[in-house]
């Protein structure tokens, strides 16, 4: 099985795994009882993340033995600067939203390789949104649709919407006077938005809060895939696989945005 193979085959298992775990958690809601309410709560708060991460562990330990496996459940001490096959994943990206019954969470499998010419050295990567029946992974055809006469959309985190929103809002409707007042849309998981602009539905994301390297591996694998541009607010390329996992911000958006955004977020 190649790397993509095992990469998509793992995204659309782990995401059938926690579909169904919530739905027995719901189970547990409707019998009425506030025992069986609060367990229902403790699978969605905590087990989700915990068993699809285990089992991820588990598959890629036995798949591919000599891979380090970088996870935001795991041992984040795990050797990993003289690797040169690391699998960076986010079992469960979006908890907020899968504890709560939201659509918008996600699976994230990256594999980043030291001799790889792509950008941020993510040779492999998928992204599951399973509540919408969507999986996008570097293997695909690329194809993304475009509209070019509905307003541009930003989508932005539900908690930590960034600062520099108005000022961004305000040189996109500037720049494009055709397209109307910009929509702001709220959405989960990094890897759910990036899906919504692959899909036509969105056009720009960013975050200026700051996150860690399995929050934006996959992603940020399949968008490049899929034609996006990715960067740092500054319009640079973003390096993973850094001794700090913190990632201070990010723009993934359709190339034709690009200068307008990161001349926003420069004068903001």
């Amino acid at each position: 099985m190649s790397d993509n193979e095992l990469a998509k085959q793992l995204a659309v298992k782990t995401g059938e795994l926690l579909v169904g775990l919530r739905n027995h958690a719901h189970s547990l809601e409707t019998l009425g009882d506030e025992s069986h309410a609060a367990l229902a709560q403790e699978i969605l708060g905590s087990e989700g993340d915990s068993i699809a991460h285990s089992y991820l562990f588990e598959q890629l330990t036995k798949l591919r033995p000599n891979d380090v496996v970088l996870s935001e459940e795991g041992d984040l001490e795990v050797a990993r600067t003289s690797a040169k096959r690391i699998w960076i994943i986010d079992p469960l990206d979006g908890t907020a939203q899968y504890s709560t019954g939201g659509p918008d969470f996600a699976v994230h499998i990256a594999l980043w390789e030291a001799t790889s010419d792509a950008p941020s050295n993510i040779s492999v990567a998928a992204v599951s949104v399973p509540m919408r029946n969507e999986i996008w992974t570097t293997s695909d055809v690329p194809v993304v649709p475009t509209d070019s006469s509905r307003p541009i959309r930003i989508l932005v985190s539900r908690s930590r919407p960034p600062r520099e929103i108005a000022t961004v809002i305000a040189a996109l409707e500037l720049k494009y006077p055709d397209r109307g007042s910009v929509e702001v849309i709220p959405m989960g998981s990094v890897g759910a938005k990036v899906g919504a602009i692959i899909s036509g539905k969105a056009d720009i994301y960013f975050n200026t809060g700051g996150f860690y390297e399995w929050d934006l591996a996959a992603p940020l694998g399949v968008a490049i895939h899929y034609g996006l541009s990715v960067t740092d607010s500054r319009g640079d390329t973003i390096s993973l696989n850094q001794a700090n996992l913190r990632v201070r911000d990010v723009l993934i958006t359709r190339p034709e945005f690009v200068v307008s955004v990161v001349s926003a977020l420069a004068g903001s």
